[in-house]
């Protein structure tokens, strides 16, 4: 064969294999499309020809005890401006400043020609207003609905309520808390459109949102009113820096008010404000302090209990005791002589504490603190909780002295809360419970009830009792019979502690406290008034006349009935 006749043929073979190839190629090719890549392939597709959108969930109300919305979610028109749609920025400033009652050198800070992404310039806005805007029809400014919180009953109860943020989710307080349960689930729309983009109604799957949880918390607003309007006015004319008053059921533990000063406002616009950032905490759950003489009662709870002393016990009150070489004093710096349990409540004696503590055993004193939950977090459902801090035998750096100074409320620190809820475990015959501020929730309809939690008995029902009719004998005595209810017993206790700093004690500033239960016989009240920094300093001179006002307001929003005779020693 010669060399010619072999040339067209491998040509041939050439163009053959080159087909081959191709054709292997492209068969490799319409495999990998169609079974390897097959998933990633009709997902592109679909979203090409898909959209979804979301449909937000309607954010869960709070509700005061008695239904009364305390906290909702409203949505309201918000102007927004997408900059990349905007032909004449200078003109759209101007005609939408006109219409929003703002200058236009703010509006047209806001109109970035590079931005495709919505800017809201005013939200919340009248609805006089939207439709003003709404009749401009100006490129690039729409008119959107935004969720945003909205408070019926005002400003109130704001450090335990919280706030939340632009994205409507829970910043601070029980709107941080409960942050999951009140948002509830987003739901989706699915749409699919034609090549074109026209929408095909006929694909359309909808996942309904579900809305948030609406909480029914123990708060009574007319008590919780009560207790910021007391307390703004006694820290008005006591010149005060602020100060602290909640309202507990000793029975349940529910807290019906908590008011604490100074506070922020709800409904600012400009929430929040770095300036007023230790504002947001619920004060009286994150701070602690020194409670002073309230403490002796859990200092006399213990005693009786263990029956190391009795109401009518003595002890010889110098005026002074050593522990080494640190003497231990009075407030006042007097001697009482020879009195009884019943008057170191009622003189409040730093001598007569320290004799008691001494009595019931550095184990058994703070087994004690301990019983009634000192040291430990409450579980209130507040974000920020803080234990306390109490310097026990265990600890290197305790002493004997530390005895003495926490049988009176000092070198020992306690939550007000805290505190209330000791105090409140004395009303509630000696069982101690988990303070709460949830009533109930409610989602799908459906109503959950929240049980009061019992934390522990702590003492006897007859040591309460005792305890508690030697705290009326506190509040008969002729200091302070102006402070007095008329018909009521009440068993209470003052307290007066120095404000510590890192230098030590502040000469001339004070916590001026007082705790009590009303009525004394059946509690049905627990208080605890705080003011901090006062003028007067004392608790008998500052709290307890607040106590008066507040308790006989209480007293008869509740309806509790005065007491059948008046004691001789309350004539």
């Amino acid at each position: 064969m010669s060399a010619k006749s072999g040339t067209p043929r491998a040509r041939l073979y050439l163009l053959g294999a080159l087909f081959l190839g191709c054709a292997s190629i492209l068969s490799y090719r319409l495999y990998t499309y169609q079974y390897i890549d097959h998933d990633r392939y009709r997902r592109l597709a679909t979203d090409e020809h898909r959209e979804t959108t979301q449909v937000p969930a309607h954010r869960g109300a709070f509700l005061d005890s008695n239904g009364n919305p305390l906290a909702t979610t409203v949505m309201f028109d918000a102007v927004e401006i997408i900059g990349k749609d905007v032909s004449q920025p200078e003109a759209t400033a101007v005609a939408l400043s006109r219409a929003l009652e703002t200058p236009a050198g703010d509006v047209l800070a806001k109109i970035d020609r590079a931005s495709n992404r919505p800017v809201i310039v005013r939200d919340r806005l009248p609805s006089a207003i939207a439709e003003r805007v709404a009749a401009l029809q100006l490129d690039g400014v729409l008119l959107a609905q935004v969720a945003a919180r909205q408070y019926p009953e005002g400003s109130i109860a704001a450090q335990v309520l919280g706030f939340v943020g632009k994205d409507n989710k829970g910043l601070a307080g029980l709107e941080y808390y409960f942050d999951d349960e009140l948002a509830g689930q987003p739901g989706t729309i699915d749409t699919e459109h034609d090549s074109g983009g026209q929408l095909v109604l006929a694909r359309r799957i909808v996942t309904p949102a579900r809305d948030g949880t609406d909480i029914v918390l123990t708060l009574d607003r007319y008590v919780q009113r009560a207790a910021e309007r007391e307390l703004g006015e006694a820290v008005r004319q006591n010149k005060a820096i602020g100060g602290i008053i909640i309202v507990m059921e000793p029975a349940s533990g529910a807290i019906l008010g908590m008011a604490s000063l100074p506070a922020y406002t709800l409904s600012d616009s400009i929430v929040p404000k770095p300036e007023e950032e230790h504002l947001y905490k619920a004060v009286p759950v994150t701070n602690q302090y020194e409670p002073g003489s309230v403490m002796k009662l859990v200092t006399m709870a213990a005693g009786l209990e263990q029956r190391a002393v009795t109401p009518t016990s003595t002890v010889d009150d110098r005026g002074v005791a050593y522990y080494g070489p640190t003497a231990i004093r009075n407030w006042d710096q007097r001697a009482n002589g020879v009195i009884t349990m019943t008057d170191v409540l009622v003189r409040s004696s730093n001598i007569g504490a320290q004799y008691v503590a001494q009595r019931v055993g550095r184990d058994g004193f703070y087994r004690n603190l301990a019983a009634f939950g000192f040291g430990q977090l409450t579980g209130v459902e507040l974000p920020g909780e803080v234990p306390g801090a109490v310097r026990t035998p265990n600890s290197p750096s305790w002493s004997p002295v530390d005895l003495a100074t926490n049988s009176f409320g000092q070198g020992i620190a306690v939550t007000p809360l805290q505190m209330l809820a000791a105090v409140a475990t004395i009303g509630n015959d000696g069982v101690l419970m988990r303070p709460t501020l949830i009533k109930a929730m409610m989602a799908d309809g459906e109503l959950r009830p929240s049980e009061p939690r019992v934390a522990r008995r702590v003492i006897s029902p007859e040591t309460a009792r005792t305890l508690r009719d030697m705290m009326v004998t506190v509040m008969d005595q002729p200091a302070l019979q102006q402070n007095r209810i008329p018909g009521y017993r009440i068993a209470g206790k003052t307290g007066t502690a120095d404000l510590p700093t890192n230098l030590g004690y502040t000469s001339g500033k004070t916590f001026a406290s007082i705790v009590a239960l009303l009525p004394a016989e059946q509690p049905r009240l627990a208080v605890l008034i705080r003011i901090d920094a006062p003028e007067a300093l004392y608790g008998g001179l500052v709290a307890a006349p607040v106590l008066k006002r507040l308790g006989q307001d209480l007293l008869a929003y509740y309806r509790i009935p005065a007491a059948a005779a008046t004691p001789a020693n309350a004539r």
